[in-house]
């Protein structure tokens, strides 16, 4: 494993590579080397998460200051769902240097949104673990410039809204936006949530919470309705 190039297109060169060994451990290759007392990366997601969100929470509050709270964790949400962490996790490569179990290896774990974007944040608690958290925002917000063009100046859609607006107008009925699942241990569960209109499924997107979920099946949907006419 050549963690060299790895560390090359993250950014920063560990001190520890155990922690980044640890990070990249997903909990089907642990399961499957229980006699090497090997530790999955779910421990450093959890803790990845919170500098993430904190780094991002500081960004937007000083670049958004007439900005209710309501509109900086909308703006929030959209910056750290799946798809956009799951999207920094491909510009770095990331996936290939996952340890995943065979069973993930012959799902197509490698390039599953869910285990790239879980996979980063458990990336970025090793890193905090490994320096500090003023070198972590740093990397965080030079990643998310690097997958948005620049953070200081991205507006983000309110899918949702957009959805909603355009189902009115067009069809003049709005849609149902319904949980249609959830999966992943208690302290980071991802929500499945499905864009439902005259029975028929026309969007489906997963987050850490629903609203973001659903914005990612709102976002769907609007392709949908775009391809349709």
């Amino acid at each position: 494993m050549d963690l060299e190039r790895l560390e090359k297109n993250i950014g920063y060169a560990f001190k520890d590579k155990e922690l980044l060994f640890e990070a990249l451990t997903h909990t089907s290759y642990a399961n499957e080397h229980r006699e090497q007392d090997i530790r999955d990366n779910e421990r450093l997601e959890f803790l990845g998460d919170a500098v993430v969100n904190t780094v991002l929470t500081i960004r937007l509050f000083k670049l958004m200051p007439e900005s209710s709270e309501g509109d900086l964790t909308k703006q929030r949400a959209g910056l750290v769902s799946g798809d956009m962490l799951a999207r920094i996790a491909r510009k770095i490569g990331l996936g290939e240097f996952m340890r995943l179990g065979k069973g993930e290896e012959l799902d197509n774990g490698r390039s599953k949104e869910s285990l790239l974007s879980s996979t980063y944040e458990a990336l970025i608690g090793a890193l905090f673990l490994d320096s500090s958290f003023d070198t972590a925002r740093r990397i965080v917000e030079r990643h998310f410039d690097m997958a948005v063009g620049d953070l200081d100046s991205v507006k983000l859609s309110d899918y949702k809204s957009t959805l909603f607006e355009y189902c009115q107008k067009r069809f003049k009925v709005l849609p149902d936006i319904v949980l249609a699942g959830e999966y992943g241990p208690e302290h980071d569960k991802v929500f499945v949530m499905e864009v439902v209109m005259a029975g028929r499924i026309i969007g489906r997107g997963e987050g850490r919470n629903k609203k973001m979920a659903a914005q990612m099946a709102s976002r769907e949907a609007l392709q949908t309705l775009e391809e349709d006419e």
